[in-house]
């Protein structure tokens, strides 16, 4: 069976990510900032090292992972259910225009750890779910197209869908009280030997 090795990122920084508002599946594009950020992420992740790239189908993964393979010819798959979670009628709005919106939801939300549902928009347990069967159907993919026997894959994602997967690996929970596993800006790396696993958290980019 062969085995792949995933480096999991989140985009780097947009438009609606410097002005506090919340994009789900919305999107803007990288700042100058982010995309700075983004080149400079080549030196941690060596792209020439890697034989595919996974995004979701929104632009700021996209704009991210071209920037870092830049010079490069990977195949790139840009998959749907690699998209952030829905955020429902909560997308565009900042924090504070939510709590205007709609008193006293988010924090009830919150307080509903992985049950966590933006009005009209998706919990956590279904954004996990999706976005793990992308990862599974992207790395099936690659692997039928790429003949090695060991893979690397980058894999450029959103906080959210980050989030689910991740702490769905761990059993972890989103209980306000529960200890945060992800850190911002950070490289996480994940394995598949026909499932997935981590393998270690919180690499500096």
């Amino acid at each position: 069976m062969k085995s792949v090795k995933i480096a999991f990122i989140r985009h780097s920084v947009t438009e609606w990510n410097e002005a506090g508002r919340i994009q789900g599946h919305f999107d803007s594009p990288l700042t100058e900032y982010g995309r700075e950020l983004a080149a400079g992420w080549r030196n941690v992740l060596e792209p020439e090292t890697f034989d595919a790239v996974l995004t979701s189908d929104l632009g700021r993964t996209i704009e991210t992972a071209n920037i870092i393979t830049e010079g490069l010819k990977l195949p790139m798959l840009h998959l749907p259910g690699l998209r952030e979670q829905d955020w429902g009628e909560w997308s565009g709005l900042t924090t504070a225009e939510l709590h205007e919106k709609f008193p006293g939801k988010l924090d009830k939300e919150v307080a509903r750890g992985w049950n966590f549902t933006p009005n009209a928009g998706e919990n956590r347990i279904d954004c996990a779910a999706r976005s793990i069967k992308a990862l599974e159907d992207g790395i099936a993919e690659i692997i039928r197209n790429v003949d090695k026997d060991e893979i690397k894959i980058l894999a450029v994602a959103h906080e959210g869908t980050m989030k689910t997967v991740i702490y769905k690996l761990l059993d972890h929970d989103f209980m306000p009280e529960k200890k945060k596993r992800i850190k911002k800006r950070r490289l996480h790396w994940l394995n598949w030997n026909g499932e997935l696993s981590i393998e270690r958290l919180n690499e500096k980019l």
